[in-house]
């Protein structure tokens, strides 16, 4: 029962992180195309948008989960990068996986362990 509402909270969590990701990433598409912004505003856009969708999905992960936060935090960050992936490489029809793609796991897993941390703390301090 524990393990069926920790997998529920994960994947909910995920697809929280996701539809954000998605719609924030529509938005600010929409920013730079009506803004006329440069291209060097998109790298830090995109990682400003990972950034938020993941910790917006680790605290909807961690409501139902009372421990090892960081470890799931983790597997958020993992999973929303494998699914993000597979959605922008079936619009832009390519599979590549490279060492950006590497980078970018690893940088998503460490983006959800400290927002598990964070949100934590925050929510100690509340109680």
């Amino acid at each position: 029962m524990i393990q069926n509402q920790t997998a529920r909270a994960v994947t909910k969590g995920i697809l929280h992180a996701v539809i954000i990701s998605l719609i924030l990433v529509f938005a600010f598409a929409l920013v730079i195309l009506l803004s006329g912004l440069s291209s060097s505003f998109i790298r830090p856009g995109a990682q400003i948008i990972k950034v938020l969708s993941i910790f917006w999905g680790v605290a909807v992960a961690l409501r139902g989960i009372e421990k090892r936060g960081w470890l799931f935090g983790m597997l958020v960050g993992l999973l929303y990068t494998v699914i993000i992936f597979l959605i922008f490489s079936i619009i832009d029809t390519n599979f590549g996986i490279t060492t950006g793609l590497l980078a970018d796991t690893l940088f998503a897993c460490a983006i959800g362990a400290v927002s598990a941390m964070i949100i934590k703390t925050l929510r100690a301090k509340t109680i």
